[in-house]
């Protein structure tokens, strides 16, 4: 009998060691939110660059500096299509120029071809309508698919629910812009305010309605334009793009920078998906947050910049895929993080936003804990 309470005891100690080790408990009022920093796997860009009389400089320093934009794009081997269109409604209305005039992840010397793409010229109209060309470019792209996507249509009905057929309709019937399932990416790159007809927020529903509904959080804008206010460069600030961009949640850069190599950056890390803001499930004591981010072993030192310090110990018998390098960023700064406590929420400004692949970690005392 007392061999068989024995055996019991032991059992139930080894189940109660067990559940101790697989489910640890936190302190009350201990919290960690963790998320994982995805990205878009296919993005549409539509670049709408002003082709006027003071545009020549701006053209250049966007054709200078692509490598910073496309470099995150590559870095993800993200899915990318990328057409451009000038702010004159009246000589090319609707049209992408270039050669091609979609630009993808195969495009042979893709960074000359975009280079020639947005060196649009300087004898286009100096009524500048960015957002009314912008609209026009989707309207004609989305005539221009209608039968594709029928044609597709009819060949997916015959798929049931095999996804290798519906690939391959796809493939058959393919979109080259303006693509099912892809996020869409506007850029405004204009020293002038927009002159288009109608008012922001008939364009912003119009933008979001080309991705079908439902779809709105798909559709992001970012600018670069003069100043809001002004500060004396000879740009116009660009009000109008700028309130397109608050609606959108996209980036505005300036026109009057010298080099666009870090708006461009900021850029295409809006234009990729990467999430800036991460929300705390509740309420913290500030003076307890803690902010790291896991980066894969392997994630090179160049793309640490962003870090105060980065812990690697971890990281020794590990993959170079497993999430141990630990990053704390800088907090606060034009390259660090801060905390929002009207939306209790953390933003990761200029480098400090994490990359492709990492893992963000908020860590905190509950405010009413006692």
């Amino acid at each position: 009998m007392r061999r068989a309470a024995a055996v019991a005891f032991l059992a139930l100690l080894s189940v109660s060691c067990r559940d101790e080790r697989l489910v640890p408990s936190l302190p009350p009022g201990y919290h960690v939110d963790t998320y994982a920093q995805r990205s878009a796997s296919a993005v549409d860009v539509l670049w709408v660059v002003d082709d006027s009389g003071s545009m020549a400089p701006r053209q250049e320093a966007l054709a200078r500096n692509f490598q910073a934009f496309i470099a995150l794009f590559r870095e993800g081997r993200i899915d990318f299509r990328m057409g451009v269109a000038t702010t004159d409604i009246f000589t090319r209305p609707g049209e992408l120029v270039g050669e091609p005039r979609v630009l993808a992840p195969d495009t042979p010397e893709l960074e000359r071809a975009f280079a020639d793409s947005v060196r649009v010229g300087t004898q286009g109209s100096a009524y500048e309508a960015g957002l009314e060309a912008a609209s026009r470019v989707l309207e004609r792209q989305a005539r221009e698919n209608a039968p594709v996507l029928e044609a597709r249509a009819a060949c997916e009905s015959g798929c049931a629910s095999s996804e290798a057929c519906r690939e391959e309709c796809a493939k058959a019937h393919p979109v080259p812009f303006l693509r099912p399932g892809a996020w869409l990416y506007l850029a405004f790159v204009t020293d002038e305010d927009d002159r288009s007809p109608h008012d922001v927020r008939t364009y912003w529903r119009m933008f979001e309605q080309a991705k079908g509904i439902g779809n709105d959080g798909t559709v992001v804008a970012s600018a670069i334009i003069g100043d809001v206010p002004a500060n004396g460069c000879g740009a116009e600030p660009g009000t109008r793009y700028a309130e397109l961009v608050r609606l959108t949640g996209g980036e505005v850069g300036s026109i009057c920078d010298a080099d666009f190599a870090d708006t461009l950056r900021t850029l295409a890390t809006s234009a990729v998906g990467l999430r800036r803001t991460f929300a705390l499930e509740q309420a913290p004591k500030v003076e307890t947050l803690r902010v790291r981010v896991r980066h894969p072993c392997g994630t090179a030192q160049e793309s640490l910049q962003g870090c105060e310090s980065v812990d690697r110990t971890a990281c020794e018998k590990q993959s170079a895929e497993a999430l141990d390098a630990v990053c704390t960023p800088v907090q606060g700064g034009a390259d660090g993080w801060t905390y929002e406590p009207a939306r209790r929420v953390v933003f990761f400004a200029g480098d400090s936003v994490p990359g492709l692949g990492t893992r963000v970690e908020l860590e905190y005392v509950e405010e009413d804990a006692s």
